[in-house]
């Protein structure tokens, strides 16, 4: 076979041998990775290195995120532990008012105790908290005991003197004490019930 009948007429064979050597490198090139017959496969290219960095902290806050959310005022009384102690200590000074001791003295055992969770299910449900109040509606059972507007203000008062124990805010205060003063015509007995 004649080298120009391979490569054209102009072909040198210094010239025919380098493009013989070429062809010869690149189909071993191909076959090496798999561009050729044989059934092998590719090499698996290797893993990308890791880059370290330094830690940059947590993630920044959004700029709008704004002031945070003013505590709900069951918050500020500090939850049920903070409600329970503030009808404890309702419930003394109650019992000991001149105007309210005889009506509390009735409350012993478990309706004293049923008395003080119903009221503190009430606070916590009316200050924001999480607790429902399960005593039925207000009213019903303070008509029987005929409460009169002195025994609402004694009562109130010392409503009052509890919170003052407990050192709770004044604005607080402000807040607690017209959410419950809501509750008077439920408990007070109208003028035509008392006849």
């Amino acid at each position: 076979m004649r080298l120009s009948s391979l490569f054209g007429p102009n072909v040198t064979t210094k010239r025919a041998i380098q493009a013989a050597l070429i062809s010869t490198a690149m189909l071993g090139s191909f076959a090496a990775f798999g561009a050729g017959c044989g059934s092998k496969k590719p090499p698996t290219p290797p893993e990308p290195a890791l880059i370290e960095t330094a830690d940059a902290g947590p993630p920044p806050e959004p700029e709008d995120a704004g002031p945070p959310a003013p505590k709900s005022l069951y918050e500020r009384l500090n939850g049920r532990e903070g409600i329970d102690k503030l009808v404890d200590a309702l419930v003394q000074n109650a019992s000991a008012d001149g105007k309210l001791k005889k009506s509390f003295a009735k409350l012993k055992g478990e309706k004293l105790e049923n008395f003080k969770k119903n009221l503190a299910e009430h606070i916590c449900e009316i200050a924001g908290g999480p607790c429902k109040y399960t005593g039925g509606d207000v009213k019903s059972p303070h008509d029987s005991v005929n409460i009169n507007d002195a025994q609402w203000d004694a009562f109130v008062q010392d409503f009052n003197a509890a919170v003052d124990e407990a050192k709770i805010d004044e604005k607080d205060k402000n807040e607690l004490i017209a959410l419950f003063a809501e509750l008077r015509g439920d408990v007070v007995a109208s003028k035509k019930s008392k006849k």
